[in-house]
């Protein structure tokens, strides 16, 4: 079976997984066909479909046109014979149960068209043994989704013992066509790529609590490891029943080392499972969340450096190639980089800017993927320091900001310090900010932003203060400091109207509209788009242009271009900034968004 041969695809559980499965399937445009046991699983998955859609039309990312077709594509049914007759891919995604998978696969394995494609969506279970109930296992095959299915990008493509090339080669050019990024599992292993490493680090960290503090170690990866939660916190979000049963399937295939640390397993037996029971690792009575101060004493190389040790395993083993490990922990874990990544950028704390000097560029890249590159005071002044040193440098002839990971340029300033700040001290954060992106529009050199994903608040004011701004189609843009009910800080009120006239900046400013890339575009705000695959290369096409330009002919062309006095919009934002600290709709707009809820602002 080709993947341009399927038009159908058959889906076997209405759950979570099976009915997300499902509307993936018909956005892409297949006929999709959902089956379950009862009529209200089948009601309840139908309105999980049109739920999520919806969202997706009121968010502007799909038309209610084409709403509208993918439901017309999608039918609910109890019969067997129905849901499989024709189709040529059949998923399953049922519970976790050899014996409930054996079942349902003999029987729908004897329906469906002999030459379709038979695929379990399961996340521990083998491949091997699953294919045991059907004829023909050379087309079967794991094809594993994240959850939620609709908006997760990566697919495991779990090949069995007898699993074919072809049928592999077509589940990945299928789930492609479903726009979701396959990773190869080449060796049929418990846990696969992102469940092998993930949950062997979340044990690893249980291991250290005789030794360490727990909130000390979720701090510590969070604020200097960078990533997006610290181990308990992310152990209680997944459920702590699915970490033990994971671990267990590892400890009797894997070996003894992988057994539940005595912390899991103690949560386990008390049924305390993270965030859905209300107590794990932490109560959630009210959101818990840690400082950067509680990580004093752990050196994250006591984690980072088996989370990287078992993703080798997973490589030396004939599981999965380095490049599909890397992209399967970012993609299937949310994580800023892949443990080979981390490993050659050496492990420790992640310094928050990073510069580099190559071939006459300077490459400045905002360094907190984990937080979306959010901008510290700290990393302003590294900021001015670097466009400091390139200014002096001869050698240097362009400088180009970026920002690590892929879902961030920088998303702005970190809100956590503002609850710190005073009158005089968010004066000071203003003036700071001013200073550094200043140095941009100073420094006799072309600068350059490449912006790929978020693009707000302070990290739009970095990008607009750069001389060229180019922008990946992904990436958005916006001043959403409204929405904390302040004002922009750090250069926006007096450069933003320049690039794009005062109407749209006082729309983008007052309402925190964003502003997708193509719109971006059309506005001048950015001087080119280009498509995710081809942007790293045009980016560095377009700063070689400018590295070999002649520099004095470009320095005073710059110079000339921002020749206007500056120091006193400058003054006048920085006053209005810091006087909004005496308000009290600011401390309830901070509140707000650290709560993730919607402000209540009464002009007090």
């Amino acid at each position: 079976m080709e993947a341009d041969k399927v038009q159908k695809v058959a889906v076997l559980g209405a759950g979570v997984m099976g009915h997300g499965i499902a509307q993936v399937a018909a956005v892409a445009g297949y006929d999709v066909a959902v089956r379950d046991i009862a009529q209200e699983f089948l009601d309840k998955a139908e309105a999980g479909v049109k739920n999520s859609l919806s969202r997706f039309v009121k968010r502007g990312r799909m038309s209610q046109e084409d709403m509208d077709a993918a439901l017309a594509r999608i039918r609910f049914t109890l019969d067997l014979d129905e849901a499989v007759k024709g189709a040529q891919l059949v998923v399953e995604a049922i519970p976790e149960r050899m014996d409930i998978k054996h079942k349902v696969w003999a029987e729908a394995a004897s329906k469906a068209p002999k030459d379709a494609i038979l695929a379990s969506n399961t996340s521990s279970l083998s491949i091997t043994k699953i294919a045991e109930a059907v004829p023909n296992p050379e087309r079967f095959i794991g094809m594993h989704f994240f959850n939620p299915p609709a908006i997760m990008k990566l697919v495991e493509v779990n090949q069995g013992e007898k699993t074919s090339e072809a049928t592999v080669k077509t589940v990945q050019d299928l789930a492609k066509r479903m726009g979701k990024t396959p990773v190869w599992v080449k060796k049929d292993a418990p846990g696969f790529i992102v469940n092998r490493v993930l949950v062997t680090y979340l044990n690893e960290a249980g291991k250290l609590l005789d030794k360490y503090g727990m909130e000390q170690i979720d701090a510590a990866m969070q604020h200097k490891a960078g990533m997006p939660l610290g181990p308990f916190m992310l152990s209680d979000l997944i459920g702590m029943d699915i970490v033990y049963n994971i671990l267990k399937v590892f400890e009797e295939n894997i070996g003894p080392d992988y057994a539940p640390c005595a912390r899991i397993t103690e949560l386990y037996e008390a049924k305390k499972l993270g965030r859905k029971t209300g107590e794990g690792f932490y109560s959630y009575e009210t959101r818990p969340s840690v400082t950067e101060d509680q990580a004093e004493g752990f050196d994250v190389k006591l984690l980072l450096k088996p989370f990287v040790e078992e993703a080798e395993k997973v490589v030396a083993e004939g599981i999965a190639s380095e490049e599909d490990v890397d992209t399967a922990m970012k993609l299937g874990a949310n994580l800023p980089r892949g443990p080979f990544e981390m490993k050659r950028m050496g492990l420790g704390e992640e310094k928050p800017i990073l510069t580099e000097k190559k071939d006459g560029v300077l490459t400045v890249t905002v360094n907190r993927p984990g937080k979306l590159n959010s901008m510290t005071a700290e990393m302003l002044e590294m900021i001015g320091e670097a466009l400091d040193e390139a200014a002096a440098d001869k050698f240097v002839h362009c400088i180009l900001f970026k920002g690590a990971g892929d879902r961030a340029f920088c998303a702005g300033a970190d809100i956590s310090q503002f609850p710190n700040l005073d009158v005089e001290g968010a004066r000071e954060l203003s003036r700071l900010g001013q200073r550094a992106y200043r140095k941009i529009m100073e420094v006799p050199k072309p600068v350059v932003a490449a912006v790929n994903g978020y693009c707000l608040g302070g990290g739009n004011e970095l990008a607009i203060h750069c001389d060229f701004r180019l922008a990946s189609e992904k990436a958005s843009f916006g001043q959403p400091e409204v929405n904390l009910g302040l004002i922009t800080g750090w250069g926006s009120t007096y450069v933003l109207p320049r690039l794009v006239g005062k109407s749209l900046a006082a729309e983008m400013m007052m309402t925190g509209r964003r502003l997708n890339a193509e719109e971006a575009l059309r506005a001048g705000l950015v001087n080119a788009v280009y498509p995710a695959e081809e942007f790293e290369a045009k980016v560095q096409e377009f700063v070689k242009a400018l590295v070999d330009g002649p520099p004095l002919a470009l320095a005073a062309m710059k110079k000339l271009v921002n020749l206007e006095d500056l120091e006193a919009a400058s003054n006048a934002e920085a006053d209005e900034f810091s006087t909004l600290w005496n308000c009290k709709d600011l401390m309830e707009g901070i509140n707000a968004f650290n709560e993730r809820r919607k402000p209540e602002f009464k002009g007090e």
